[in-house]
């Protein structure tokens, strides 16, 4: 395993090393999609650390994780089959090797985990070291700045490592970003720190003696307590891809006891030209670099731009996301009606609810795996007040690839609770215009949620309105199909096609909340199937049996949504098939119920 062989590896050799592993990211990212300008910038850093410190018995905690790769290759893991069924998977998981100390996918946990790790080793009389390796936008999510600020005196034997590109998903635009950029853009700290490690290179072993005076020296040019005053010794600026310098300063930081912050400067997408240049494009890519251009993303961003050009008052609002939720020909015409919050989602909401409050028409753009985060700020900052907030929810449903920390699957669960909130599921791209502008004319809050990839135009039969919420997509006598959500509702006529089938009727049910309770009456008499790409605990289907149940409605009523657990990573279409809800599944579904007295 290589993560044993670089331990008698000199810097030459891990140079080497460096370079084959930028070659095994690039072929394995353009084949399989995946995360690839964040991994090039930490090739060196990740070395480095596997160099210095004795994993897995030290703790090597990532932050988001999508860095991990370089980590995944040195412990004996292939990046041939990365994010596919069965294979490597895009965030560390403990489950996969024991390499990976802590799950990540979710941006702002390393430090808090960090220290947990700590407590508990400390407190079981334990000895090892925890490094929790963060990058500079992730600092400034809620959850780190919390477990920075918490305390003052952090536990011993901890080292977060700030892994400082200057970006996030996108462009990072925080004033935590500017003061750490200040520590690193100084021309006498530049000049100086280039000649001194010049200088330590061609004085040997002397040198090694002289890197602790070096950083006494950065400190008396960068004077920034920030990290100090938050119970850290704070260490660098760094150049995160001089091996030698590197290693140097993580040994000396190995031979310390108290808690360490290290300022590592790297650059996104190092060692491949196109990711350098534009890394934001470069961040997560899909196979072959790739990227479909008929989906709802790209349809919001349409539809943003059209409905901006008639109205002043609308504005849009990501949390490092611009690109992802389709939104980046929106910040180019209407730079100053784009805010982003950086990856900060409860921000993000509580800043949309103000901009209601202010006369404003938000409208927050957000994937529902990170909406998930910001769901206190969704009940009490926007629906406790009524206030007329948006929630485009991108990514709503199996995502795929991504696995685990990604999937869509809880927002119509934890969303149906809160009152005042209006839900709708578009059937398509062009349907999306139509709920909007519906759920805008409401004037109360209202989430619209749909899937990644492919979105095929189902047509129209009834356009959206307070007399048809739903909408017929095709007539039949037998059994009722309530399909929820552009999936379902594409699987649904899938199904409705086998001959034996031909007397299914299939509903579009776009919303949620409220339901269309004169359709429910109306159908009370059939066999009903609620069908979702949604987890079946808490969503659509359980609307639909709670709605039958106040109303002491007896009905034959099945529900078909995603067993409550959590998917790993592999396509969307077989996440589908291990949740059982193909339209094969629900033709299954849909003879057993016709079959039935």
């Amino acid at each position: 395993m290589l993560a044993e062989e670089l331990k008698s590896m000199n810097i030459k050799q891990l140079g080497e090393l460096a370079a084959k592993l930028r070659g095994e990211l690039i072929s394995g990212v353009r084949a399989g999609g995946g995360h690839l300008a964040s991994n090039l910038g930490v090739v060196e850093l990740t070395l480095a650390l596997y160099k210095v410190f004795d994993f897995p018995k030290d703790k090597l905690i990532f932050d988001v994780g999508h860095q991990s790769y370089v980590h995944k290759l040195l412990t004996g893991r292939s990046l041939d089959t990365l994010r596919t069924q069965g294979g490597t998977g895009g965030f560390p998981d403990p489950a996969e090797s024991g390499y990976d100390a802590f799950v990540a996918g979710h941006s702002g946990t390393s430090v808090a985990a960090g220290i947990g790790y700590c407590n508990a080793r400390d407190l079981r009389g334990e000895s090892y070291k925890v490094i929790s390796l963060i990058g500079d936008a992730s600092l400034g999510n809620g959850l780190a700045l919390e477990a920075v600020f918490a305390s003052e005196k952090k536990p011993e034997n901890f080292v977060v490592v700030l892994n400082d590109n200057g970006m996030s998903i996108d462009k990072n635009h925080s004033a935590l970003y500017r003061t750490i950029s200040k520590m690193t853009a100084k021309r006498r700290y530049r000049k100086f720190n280039s000649f001194l490690g010049k200088t330590f290179r061609e004085t040997g072993a002397f040198g090694k003696r002289l890197r602790r005076i070096k950083y006494v020296l950065k400190g008396w040019f960068n004077k920034n307590d920030f990290f100090e005053r938050c119970g850290f010794k704070y260490v660098g600026p760094v150049n995160g891809h001089d091996l030698h310098e590197l290693v140097g300063v993580l040994s000396d930081i190995s031979r310390m006891e108290e808690p360490v912050l290290l300022h590592a400067v790297t650059v996104k997408g190092r060692g491949y030209a196109e990711a350098e240049e534009d890394p934001a494009r470069f961040h997560g890519v899909g196979k072959n670099f790739s990227a479909g251009e008929n989906s709802f993303s790209v349809a919001l961003g349409r539809l943003l731009c059209a409905r901006a050009e008639e109205d002043p008052s609308l504005v849009a609002v990501t949390a490092a996301m611009t690109d992802g939720v389709g939104l980046s020909a929106f910040a180019e015409k209407y730079p100053a009606r784009l805010f982003d919050a950086g990856i900060c989602e409860e921000y993000a909401v509580t800043m949309a609810a103000g901009m209601a409050k202010g006369g404003l028409s938000p409208v927050v753009c957000l994937y529902s795996t990170f909406l998930q985060r910001a769901l206190d700020q969704i009940a009490h900052d926007v629906c406790l007040q009524n206030l007329p907030v948006i929630f485009c929810i991108d990514r709503a449903g199996f995502v795929g690839s991504d696995g685990k920390t990604h999937q869509g699957l809880l927002d119509l669960s934890f969303l149906r609770a809160v009152p005042n909130l209006h839900i709708y599921c578009p059937k398509d791209c062009a349907e999306l215009a139509d709920v909007f502008g519906f759920a805008r004319a409401q004037g109360v809050p209202a989430a619209i949620r749909y899937p990644n990839g492919y979105c095929p135009n189902l047509g129209s039969r009834t356009r959206i309105s307070q007399r048809h919420l739903w909408e017929v997509l095709k007539e039949g006598e037998g059994v009722a199909v309530l399909a929820c959500g552009a999936r379902a509702c594409a699987r649904a006529l899938e199904a409705a096609k086998q001959p034996d089938l031909a007397d299914t009727m299939v509903v579009n049910c776009r919303t949620v909340k409220p339901l269309d309770e004169a359709l429910l009456k109306e159908i009370a008499g059939r066999k009903i199937v609620a069908f979702e790409e949604g987890y079946a605990e808490g969503g659509f289907g359980s609307a639909v049996a709670g709605y039958y149940a106040d109303n002491a409605q007896p009905v034959q009523l099945k529900i078909m949504g995603a067993p409550s657990r959590f998917y790993a990573h592999a396509s969307a279409a077989q996440q589908a098939e291990e949740a059982k809800l193909t339209a094969a599944d629900l033709a299954l579904k849909i003879r057993a119920l016709k079959s039935r007295p």
